[in-house]
């Protein structure tokens, strides 16, 4: 089961509070949710701290770039936690899967 916390942002950025613009700016350059974001931010700092423990399933900037390059530049679009929600074809996620694999991970 899923575990849930409230985060209660600053007016202002310091080094201990952010606030809910920085949250918003992350996720969209990320171009993700900003939930999705806020695992991202944890998931850097822990690899950060606990180097021994670091799973490297993060997005790189290439494999990012690769996933922007398929979403449609209409004024529809929307961010989305998860790609089943952008390749509904399974084939199609097949192939970006494929595609993804040939980039090297640090």
């Amino acid at each position: 089961m899923a575990q849930a916390i409230t985060v209660r942002f600053d007016d202002e950025k310091t080094i201990t509070g952010a606030t809910h613009f920085a949250l918003k700016r992350i996720a969209e350059h990320l171009g993700v949710s900003q939930n999705k974001a806020v695992h991202i931010a944890i998931n850097r700092l822990y690899d950060q701290f606990f180097p021994e423990g670091v799973a490297h399933d993060m997005p790189t900037p290439e494999e990012l770039a690769a996933v922007r390059g398929r979403i449609p530049h209409e004024t529809s679009t929307h961010v989305v936690d998860s790609l089943s929600k952008v390749f509904a074809d399974p084939q199609d996620r097949i192939r970006m899967d494929a595609s993804m694999s040939t980039f090297s991970k640090p």
